[in-house]
């Protein structure tokens, strides 16, 4: 039984992830759960904060490096790179081969085809750049091993899924609006559910070491346009116009990730993916 320490499990998909594995346990993996401050009263969920002694953790075999800052000022930003060292030294200590850093599709410069590990990394705003950041300081430790997760959308932790959890807690509810592009659809996006990013987290945390690549895009086989998510949760919405500068599609290759990890071949299904946000986003 190998060891999994998810740092951040208090994040919109740290929550997920508990919930899919506190009611679906991981085979051949014992989960752990970091918070700075309130723990919850479950199974595996410790506080620990940046800087504790590592030795109060126990032997670890894999760190998923969920937290971070994902606004505010390049300085606030900046915490990212602090958190993945502070994610390298805890795996160090505790015994880790590998750390799992999250990181994003907004690393890359912004192309109009499906983006691969091989693209141009020029991140287009303050995020993207801090997130390129982060990922650079950790390639200058060769032990443990680092993956950077270059993640698009988790459906349930996203900005679409916090329009609809609006929506759904509204007594007076009306459309949500959505941009409309020239193509006559709406924004195409990569996106992953989140029982499939935990199916992800498994396999990376089990596969051999000399398999776990220095970054691996997350996304399901083809893309998904969020009028169709929209559609498929029966959420009324009225299309906008799309203004200028506003970018149609953000996608992944993820040929890489689907040679690594048997996803379902149903992973891209509008239907699917919406069912699985729905069910985990009322336990998380």
């Amino acid at each position: 039984m190998k060891t999994l320490l998810v740092l951040g499990a208090s994040g919109k998909v740290g929550r997920l992830l508990r919930s899919i594995w506190s009611a679906h346990p991981p085979t051949g993996l014992r989960v752990l759960y970091q918070f700075r401050d309130a723990v919850p009263n479950d199974t595996g969920c410790l506080r620990f904060a940046p800087g504790d002694p590592v030795e109060t953790l126990g032997p670890i075999d894999t760190v998923l490096s969920l937290w971070g800052a994902t606004s505010g000022s390049d300085a606030a930003l900046a915490v990212n790179s602090d958190l993945a060292l502070e994610a390298m030294r805890i795996a160090r200590a505790a015994g880790a081969d590998r750390v799992l850093h999250s990181s994003s599709i907004a690393v890359y410069a912004p192309s109009d085809r499906p983006l691969s590990e091989n693209d141009l990394i020029a991140a287009p705003n303050a995020y993207g750049v801090a997130k390129s950041m982060m990922e650079t300081v950790v390639r200058s430790d060769a032990d443990p091993r680092s993956c950077a997760l270059r993640i698009g959308s988790v459906a349930g932790a996203e900005s679409l899924a916090a329009s609809v959890d609006t929506y759904l807690a509204a007594k007076n509810k009306t459309p949500l609006n959505l941009h409309r592009f020239s193509s006559g659809s709406g924004p195409v996006r990569s996106y992953i559910a989140p029982s499939d990013l935990a199916q992800i987290i498994e396999t990376l945390a089990l596969r051999p070491l000399g398999e776990i690549p220095d970054s691996l895009n997350i996304g399901s086989a083809r893309p998904v346009t969020m009028d169709a998510l929209l559609t498929a949760t029966d959420i009324p919405f009225d299309w906008k116009p799309a203004p200028d500068g506003a970018r149609e599609y953000a996608v992944l290759n993820t040929d890489r990730l689907h040679e690594l990890v048997a996803l379902p071949a149903t992973d891209s299904d509008p239907a699917r993916i919406v069912r699985d946000w729905l069910t985990w986003r009322a336990q998380a």
